[in-house]
Formats: C-alpha cells, structure tokens, sequence
C-alpha cells in the first residue's frame, strides 16, 4: 500500500508540470480538457464505463454493446481509450472519450462529473490512482478478460503493490477471447494471388518479416500492418532502404495493383476484415518480450494459418488451444511461415454467446448512479456568502393584475424549465410567458415580439412556435402590459429570480440527475438555498427520481410530477416537419444549452448518422465565424441544433432545428387538477 500511496502523492507533487507538459504536446493538447479531468459535454450521469485502452479492445466493446443493450434497456455506455486510434473509432458508445491522466484530483474531478455507476476495465491498464477514486466514490470496478502482461509481472514484484491494487476488483474471465466477437469489418481491398499478413507488429519485427518473406518462393505478396501509426512513416523507410515494389493501403483504391510486392497497412480498423482472405498471419509483438504478445484471437477466427514469435504471456489464455507455428527467433521466421503455408486452412469459427459474460457484468448494470459533490469544493467559503445574499432577497410583495404561475429551476441553467413553462402555456388558455429575457440587448421597456436579441433567446424560441410572450427585467410590467392585450394567464419563465412578483402556483424544476447543481454558486450551479424548495407547491422531476433531500426539503403536500423528453419534430426554414423528413445524409449537431449531453443523446436515439458533436456554453452568442464555419458543414452535412439555439440564428439559415417536448411519467393527473384551477384542459 506504501507503494500505491507514494506514486499518487507523486502525482500530485508533479501535477503542474503534467499540465504543462499536457497543454503544450502537439499530441496531448488537443483532448487537454480530458486528459486534466473535464469530461465533454456528451457524458451524463449513470452511465456504465468502460476502459479500452486500444483498438483490439475497443472492438471487444463494440461487440458487446448491443446484448448489453437488450439485457438494459436505455443503457448508457461510455468508452475511454488511451490509443487515438481507439477513440476515433466508430462506434455505439454514447460518448469515447480521453481516460484522464492519473493523477487523483483530476481523477476525483472527472469521477464527480461523469459519475458513472460502473467501470469495466477491458483486458489490461491498471491505473493506481483511478483505482483509488473508484473506491472513494464508491464506484464497483470489473476487470474484464484480464491479462496477466509483463507490466503486471513487475508489480507483483513490489510488496503488496498488485494486491493493494486488485483488491475489490470483481474479475469476469470469460471462456473465449473476447477479441473474437468484435465486429469484423467488411474486406477493404483485394489483392491479385496469395497474401501472408503481419499484423500489429512492432519495431523490429518488420525487418524479421522482410527477411523470412524475402525466402519463400514464390513470394506473396506482403500486408504489413504497424501496431501504432506513429511508425507508418519509419516502416515506409524501411521498405525504401530495402528496395521492395510497395505501396501504402490509403494509396489503393479497390485492388492492388499487379506487381507490387508489399502493402503498408496505412489505416485503421481494416486489419481484421482482412485476415479471412489471407493465406497466412504472423502476430506481432510475439518477438518483443516487453510486449509479450498480441491477441491471436480476429486471424485464428478467421481460419487463418498462424506463426508467431516466443512471447505470448500478455494474451496465454488467448493463445492457449492456438495451433501455431513457433518461430523461436527471427532467423526461424522463414520456416516457420512454409510450415504454415504447407498447412490446410482452418474454418471460420461460430460466435460464441456471451451470456455468461453479460450476466458476469450484472453487478455494474444493477448499480446506482453515485450521488452528487461539490464541484469546486475550495469554494465554500464564497459560496456561503452568496446563500446569504440570496436569503436576503425580498419576499412577494406586489401582485400582477391576473393570476401568476412561477416555473422555476434551483440551478443557473440545465434543469429544464423552459420546456416545462411551455408545456403548460399549451395547456392554459390565453396564458403568456414572461422573462426578463436572458442576453437580450437594449433598455427595460416591455417587448412582445421581436428576435432573441431583442426578446432573449428562450422567449424568441417560445414566440417562433406562436406562443404569446413578454420580455422586460421588470416582471410585473411585462404582465401589466400582456394583461392589456388580452392575456388571463401569466407564466414567469424563471420564476424563482423574481421573488417581488406575487404567485398564485409555485413549480420548481430540477434535473433529477443534477439536481444540487454541484453545490451553490461559485462551487456548483446552485443558485438559491435548497430549502427553498418549500416553496413548491409542484416539485417537476426531470429525467428520473431525485435524491431523498428533495422530499426532505419539499412541503409534505407538495405535488410531485416525473417526465422525460422526447423528440417530436423538426423545425426548418420556419416550418414544422416531421421527424421522417430530415435527408438522409451525415449530420453535425451543435448545442449551446447548459447541459447538452441529453440533447445529443435524443439525437442519437433517432437513428441519425451523427459525425461530430459540438457544444458551447448556454446563450453562447453565434460569432460570423460561427456562421461561416456552419455555412460550410451545410455543404456536405445536415446541420442540427436546438430549438434554442435556433432562435439565435436567422430564421432561414437552413439548419435543423429539434423540437422536444416533455412527456410526464408520473404525476400527470395531480399536476392537471392543481391546474384547472387556471382554465387548464387536456
């Protein structure tokens, strides 16, 4: 445990320096955020884990995705990588993303974030400090299929290290390799004649496999596929330096053209929806001891003929059952590759079924998400100060000329509240929605209509879907003057930012998920004390049931509503179109909301090919670079947004605006008699 303890105090000790280096490596900068322990915006709380360290095992969680769907409905999955070509991987996962650098508070820092109800570690990668966070938090680990490597092998060397470490750790072995059932893709190009394949090779082996190819007769031609695409650039030397007709995969377009001898693996992802086709396959690192080995696993079930080097410890269980032909050293490499071709080829194997896995995993499925922290907990002190200058605010003094319903959120942004104020202005009649109007420009005079800049993005949004709206920072004008017009109803969008203005219903909105907010401001989103939840007479639940201090804080008879969001439409061009109507093509989606993780998460849902996600911060004001870099993707993908965002741009800017609406799980009958009271109806 000394061990364990020293190497994260030395993290930490060296942690602005790792920074440092982090932000300034052409490589590391560009996941900075991750790597230091911010999570993008795609993660969202609950949502299983897994670590893939690199491609081999990011295709293991590919496989798996769709069963553990099935078993868990509505399952989230996030996938970290420490590979590049792992994380840009296409995939299921509702979010790959960057594994943290491990070093514990920016591990606890991610952990508090994403808040994952589970992390499955693939295979190998046993981070101390990630460990320690787990168990800090709470968080069940698996090791799933692990591999005893040489890396283990040194710690078991260190007393008490690999125990310290394993401890806790809930271990599946499944009975086949795991690296098998990944998804194989479809053959990426042919090739005229025969071809031996050395896949996942490192430095050293390429120079073995040149000389034993170079002895056969007649040669076939050769596949060289580099474990890391750093090296592309030193193998393709190496085939210069020796003189061989090669060419690079990216350079070929269906087949290979006659005459060239060797084929430099130049892409990723290919290499397994090759081995069916090939006559024979050396698996690399089996020359490197350090290495011990890659998985046989994606060219044995192929049926491929194998040769490989004396190192296997980091895959034994893989390997084990192998028929291989052993080269003991490089010099043996030539005949071990005639043995095998000599040999007849084996069958394609069946896919196993990985029940036994599943129902090894559900401990993490079954587990709940953890509870919220403080985001920022060195805050508190200016935290408290805030609390009480909120306390200090005046209490309802002046009424409106018609009756008030306040919808409300407890945290800056995120909880949903806007969608609810229009759920019920469908529902009330000649109701209208007031706002000070959040980023709108100009004096306090009361508008009506106008764009978000006039009215504030919410209200624009709510007046582009034909609601009656009003915007001014003084509340009870706005009213005054909607009153004037013939409005009956006032709903405060916000409501709980303008406690001078008399209510007659009080409904505060929160994200079961976030529902403290990280904590009051500055150290989460929180903006008003939790026991302001007293007020409520409805408490509106979002996404889920909220933790037991909500009831605690609440009024015994307080009415409690559950609803999730769904998409119900389009808006484009000013039109309402149906969610069928959007083409058929590759789409960008954009969010400037505060929590836009379930937005992209609702995209995703529908079926629709998503490329990229890109998130900014809530109300973030279109730059013309925005605009031109959108008018650029519009050539060649849908671009998507929400209904928000699209109030802040022109009305006929061509994006794909997506309409979601609240759908109430619970509660819907209470809710509706508490508004009756207000001329509501179905």
């Amino acid at each position: 445990m000394f061990f364990v303890w020293a190497y994260i105090v030395a993290g930490v000790v060296a942690s602005p320096l790792l920074a440092v280096i982090t932000l300034l490596h052409p490589r590391l900068r560009s996941h900075a955020r991750e790597r230091l322990g911010y999570p993008p915006a795609q993660v969202e709380p609950g949502a299983v884990w897994f670590h893939a360290a690199s491609l081999g095992e990011r295709g293991v969680v590919d496989a798996l995705l769709p069963e553990l769907r099935l078993a868990e409905p509505g399952l989230r999955v996030i996938v970290s990588c420490t590979s590049d070509s792992a994380r840009e991987q296409e995939g299921a996962a509702d979010a790959v993303i960057c594994l943290p650098l491990d070093v514990l508070p920016w591990v606890l820092r991610w952990l508090d974030r994403v808040r994952p109800r589970g992390l499955i570690l693939v295979e190998a990668e046993l981070w101390p400090a990630l460990l320690t966070g787990c168990r800090m938090r709470g968080i069940p680990v698996i090791r799933l299929a692990p591999r005893e490597g040489p890396g283990m092998a040194r710690l078991r060397r260190l007393p008490g290290v690999a125990e310290a470490l394993l401890s806790g750790l809930g271990v599946v072995h499944p009975e086949v390799d795991l690296k098998s059932l990944a998804p194989r893709p479809a053959r990426a190009f042919s090739w005229p004649g025969e071809a031996v394949i050395a896949g996942s090779t490192h430095e050293g082996e390429e120079a073995a496999v040149l000389d034993a190819w170079s002895k056969l007769d007649p040669p076939p031609i050769l596949v060289l596929a580099p474990r890391e695409r750093s090296r592309f650039d030193e193998v393709a030397d190496l085939l210069e330096r020796r003189g061989v007709r090669w060419v690079r995969r990216s350079a070929v377009v269906e087949v290979v053209s006659p005459g060239t001898q060797v084929v430099l693996l130049d892409s990723l992802g290919e290499l397994s929806g090759l081995y069916p086709a090939a006559a024979a396959a050396f698996i690399g690192g089996t020359f490197v001891e350090r290495v011990g080995g890659h998985s046989p696993a994606e060219a044995a079930s192929a049926g491929c003929r194998l040769v490989r080097g004396p190192f296997v410890s980091a895959n034994a269980p893989g390997w084990a059952g192998v028929d291989a032909e052993v080269a003991a050293t490089p010099a043996n490499l030539g005949d071990a590759l005639r043995r095998a071709l000599a040999r007849p080829r084996g069958a394609p194997t069946a896919r196993p079924s990985l029940a036994g896995v599943i129902a090894s995993l559900r401990p993490i499925l079954g587990a709940p998400t953890p509870p919220e922290r403080s985001l920022r907990p060195a805050l508190w002190p200016l935290a408290m100060l805030w609390l009480a200058a909120a306390r200090l605010r005046p209490t309802p003094l002046k009424r409106a000329a018609i009756p008030v319903i306040s919808v409300g959120g407890l945290t800056a942004g995120g909880s949903g509240k806007t969608p609810v104020a229009a759920w019920i202005a469908a529902r009330v009649p000649g109701s209208v929605v007031v706002s000070r109007g959040y980023g709108r420009r100009g004096g306090g005079e009361v508008r009506t209509a106008g764009s978000a800049a006039e009215l504030g993005d919410e209200l624009a949004m709510l007046e582009r879907r034909g609601q009656a709206v009003a915007s001014s920072p003084d509340r009870l004008a706005a009213i005054a003057v909607a009153a004037k017009a013939g409005a009956k109803v006032a709903i405060l969008d916000d409501g709980l930012q303008a406690r001078s203005v008399g209510r007659d219903l009080e409904i505060i909105v929160i994200d079961a998920r976030w529902p403290d907010g990280g904590g009051p401001i500055p150290v989460g989103t929180r903006r008003v004390p939790r026991s302001w939840l007293t007020k409520a007479d409805i408490v509106w639940c979002n996404h889920g049931a909220p933790p037991a201090w909500v009831r605690r804080e609440a009024r015994p008879d307080a009415t409690f509503v559950f609803a999730h969001y769904e998409a119900c439409a389009w808006r484009h061009r000013g039109a309402t179109r149906p969610l069928d109507a959007l083409p058929k093509r590759p789409c960008v989606a954009i969010a400037g909301i505060a929590r836009p993780e379930g937005f992209f998460r609702l995209v995703r849902e529908l079926g629709v090919p998503l490329e990229e996600t890109l998130s900014f911060a809530d109300h973030h004001a279109f730059s013309w670079r925005d605009l031109q870099a959108i008018e650029a993707w519009k050539d060649d993908y849908n671009v998507i947004v929400t209904e928000k965002d699209a109030a802040r741009l022109p009305a006929d800017f061509g994006v794909w605006a997506l309409v979601i609406e609240p759908v109430i799980d619970e509660g819907e009958a209470a809710l509706m008699s508490r508004l009756a009271a207000f001329g509501a109806g179905p």
